[in-house]
């Protein structure tokens, strides 16, 4: 560095010599500028006194030009679907440079403005020439005004005096030094008056010819550059016949310029001005009107829907819900989103907008309804991954009280045993309800909470069991973003709406592993099962997809969301009203939209199916358990697992019992004589198994009764009281005499139970019967004992009500 910089760079101009550098300078130069001719300085100076006034002025009075646009929703081949009145309730469509048709730019700039691309704001040439025009015809003939000039008049319109004139100029060189020449032509054209409350050439583009700017034809392009010069006289749709007369003229002259070619001209001449005022686009309203609610701020919306679907699945639903609509089912919703990017591609929130009879403007995607069992597969997928269960794993359908709540099933029966897959397949309430208590209801809650369902995330503390049958809120966007996760092989992904959040940076976040989701598609595939449509059974029309169906209580929503590698569909149905109808179900009103929706969609080319991951292998478990197999299994199947997950105890579903040489009493090693008795397998079920066999009568191999003169001190557990929940407070009517039911599970090797009300006996009885007490009011102690000296022990708070 030389010296000058090093000083510099120190304290050069803090010290005395750079002070003294300072003045020496400013000397020399003052010196030299008065040995400068005057006329030079005086020029100089009055140069500079004009720009510091401009910017003084430009400082003090700054020109901040606030416009309200149309909001509008664009689809994404960026189209227009949608368009909002301004705030101002004005039709003004910001359109861009890259938007306007090379036509109308053409004929815009010769006509208004030709010099637009080199004068600073003001053409003095065009003042010069006006001046001359207004004084030879002792009238105002011309404005001189530039296209910045009529700019800054739009913004800030006053009347048409030489004060204004002079503010106006003013205006315009401030909006020439702060905008580019692109960005003044681009406002220009977005604030061209076209009449009533139309605004700009976009504006003017749809509601008058019902297509792009960009789209313009000639003739239409110098129709819409002719009528801002007098917006009152040529009316679009009123005085077509004028503006065709003023349009020709136009074009003649336009050919002496060469604007246009020969032919582009004659063409232009002879077509015919189809213009009349249109309605703005309306297309996609539910979701326009969401994005205006989440934007308000934004003039462009530009949206991931697709054109094609919205209308598809518009016609599909408005179709369907037609006919439903003679059972009481007035409306349906659907969200359709494209697994590769997870946007929403289409977005229907109810069948009609404009149905005012129906509701029609509730938007359905975002309304909290009752998902019914729509919830059920992400239970399962919890309970794989906890290594509780797999698809051939046993699960019990049959009555059971989890702490006072007692599910019962869609169509009141109970199946017993059955594999998991089936449970899920059938949709049944009790199997999930036991997983869910098995996991603890807590940690479901807390996991659908973190899957994207915000009800249940704000109310998880208070909900219980219940949560999996339908005890809960959702939204259709909640749960269709939640079952895109089994297509993105377990990773939640939030669902994209406009292009802008696009191209963040999407943090996944892993929901169930990828094993996990592969199971329970392969589970959701499957086509033997009672909520398929009727007339879909072996269909052609049958779409390749894993789907769920739900039913609220009530009846009054029906769901049906479905997923293949390319697009995950959500769909409800039901009325807004909240009442429900006794015919409504998800089966048979969800699920046919579903289908047909799938079956209008682009799949892609060279679509495969999920293919099963590395982290699952296969195994043979025994049928009677869906555990690997002991010695004893007959019967062994195929099942799916995650090794290191998966439960991986031997099956023991028979026990070895000592009976007598006629098995009919049975011996524990305590009691076992010396001889005469031998070892045989039984079945080796739960009390509450065996009390569900006794009480359908289902037949079973039974375990004999224990030696009567076994002298064992029993300290296992007594039996467990299942129809009444120990620290609750029945409330009764005094009037009715109501009787509460006394019924239990006990031990397979129990053969009576005797029941205790205070500690005064009231009956004896099989485990498998039930019992009947009056009660009294106040506390009650109830105790239930079996043969083998075991007991349980139970208080309950009775109230009556007059």
């Amino acid at each position: 560095m030389n010296k000058l910089g090093e000083g510099c760079s120190r304290c050069f101009l803090k010290g005395k010599q750079g002070q003294g550098w300072i003045k020496e300078k400013s000397k020399k130069f003052v010196l030299k500028f008065r040995q400068q001719p005057r006329y030079l300085r005086v020029g100089l100076l009055s140069i500079f006194s004009i720009f510091f006034l401009f910017f003084l002025l430009d400082l003090l009075f700054p020109f901040r030009a606030k416009i309200d646009y149309s909001q509008q929703i664009l689809a994404d081949d960026n189209t227009l679907i949608h368009a909002f009145l301004s705030k101002d309730d004005k039709w003004r469509m910001k359109i861009t440079k890259e938007e306007i048709s090379p036509e109308f730019l053409k004929t815009i700039l010769w006509k208004e403005d030709k010099w637009f691309r080199w004068h600073p704001g003001v053409n003095p040439m065009a003042i010069v020439r006006a001046t001359w025009q207004n004084l030879t015809h002792q009238k105002r003939v011309s404005g001189a005004s530039t296209i910045t000039m009529q700019c800054v008049r739009m913004l800030e319109p006053r009347e048409r005096t030489f004060k204004s004139k002079i503010i106006e100029m003013f205006r315009a060189f401030q909006l020439e030094v702060h905008c580019t020449k692109n960005e003044i032509l681009e406002l220009y054209l977005n604030l061209l008056p076209y009449g009533g409350n139309i605004e700009g050439i976009k504006s003017a583009a749809y509601l008058y010819f019902g297509q792009a700017p960009e789209a313009l034809s000639p003739a239409q392009a110098v129709t819409l550059a002719i009528i801002p010069n007098n917006p009152h006289n040529l009316r679009l749709g009123i005085h077509n016949k004028r503006i065709v007369d003023e349009r020709n003229a136009w074009l003649k002259r336009l050919e002496k310029e060469k604007i246009f070619s020969k032919d582009e001209l004659i063409d232009a001449q002879l077509e015919p001005l189809d213009a009349y005022r249109r309605e703005a686009p309306k297309e996609a309203a539910h979701f326009a009107v969401r994005m205006r609610h989440t934007f308000p701020e934004k003039p462009l919306i530009q949206s991931f829907i697709n054109r094609k679907y919205q209308d598809n699945v518009q016609n599909i639903v408005r179709s369907e819900v037609n006919r439903y609509r003679s059972f009481g089912i007035t409306n349906a919703a659907v969200l359709v989103v494209d697994n590769r990017t997870n946007a929403i591609v289409a977005y229907l929130g109810s069948a009609g907008f404009d149905e005012d009879l129906f509701q029609g403007q509730v938007d359905g995607v975002i309304s909290l309804r009752s998902p019914g069992s729509a919830l059920k597969p992400f239970v399962y997928a919890l309970a794989i991954d906890k290594g509780l269960v797999t698809p051939k794993t046993i699960i019990l359908d049959i009555p059971q009280n989890f702490g006072g709540y007692r599910p019962q099933n869609y169509d009141e029966l109970f199946r017993g045993k059955l594999p998991v897959d089936h449970a899920l397949e059938l949709s049944l309430n009790i199997p999930a309800v036991s997983l869910t208590n098995q996991l603890s209801a807590n940690f479901v809650n807390e996991r659908l909470g973190k899957l994207g369902f915000r009800w249940i995330a704000r109310n998880k503390q208070k909900l219980g069991l219940s949560v999996v049958l339908g005890g809960c809120g959702v939204t259709l966007a909640e749960i269709t973003q939640a079952y895109s996760c089994f297509a993105h092989e377990g990773v939640s992904l939030p669902l994209q709406w406009v292009k802008s959040e696009h191209k963040q940076k999407i943090l996944p976040d892993t929901a169930f592993s990828q094993g996990t989701a592969w199971m329970i598609t392969e589970i959701l595939t499957n086509l033997k099962r009672p909520d398929l449509p009727e007339n879909f059974d072996n269909s052609i029309h049958m779409p390749h997809i894993a789907w769920k169906t739900g039913t609220s209580y009530g009846r009054r929503d029906a769901w049906s969301i479905g997923y293949n590698k390319d697009y995950t569909v959500g769909v409800w149905v039901g009325n807004f009203s909240g009442i429900g109808i006794p015919e409504l179900n998800g089966s048979d009103f969800a699920t046919p939209i579903l289908f047909k929706i799938f079956n209008i969609l682009n799949i892609r080319q060279n679509t495969k199916w999920f293919s099963q991951p590395a982290s699952v292998d296969f195994r043979l478990v025994c049928s009677e358990s869906g555990l690997p197999p002991s010695d004893f299994c007959e019967h062994r199947i195929v099942d799916f697992y995650i090794p290191g997950v998966s439960p991986n105890r031997k099956c023991n579903h028979l026990i070895s019992v000592f009976v007598n040489s006629d098995s009919t009493i049975s011996y524990c090693r305590n009691c076992l004589p010396t001889a005469g008795y031998k070892t045989a397998m039984y079945p080796n079920m739960s009390g509450d198994l065996l009390s569900f066999y006794e009480s359908e009568h289902i037949p079973y191999k039974a375990i004999p009764p224990h030696n009567p003169a076994c002298t064992k001190v029993y300290k296992e557990a007594g039996p467990a009281i299942t129809s009444i929940t120990g620290g609750k407070e029945y409330i009764l009517y005094k009037k009715a005499k109501q009787k509460l039911a006394l019924a239990c599970t006990a031990s397979p090797d129990v053969d009576r139970v005797f029941w205790y009300i205070n500690d005064k006996l009231l009956q004896a009885c099989k485990p498998t019967e039930k019992a009947f007490f009056e009660p009294q009011e106040g506390r009650i102690k109830i105790s239930c004992s079996d043969d083998k000296g075991r007991n349980t022990d139970i208080f309950i708070q009775v109230s009556f009500l007059e």
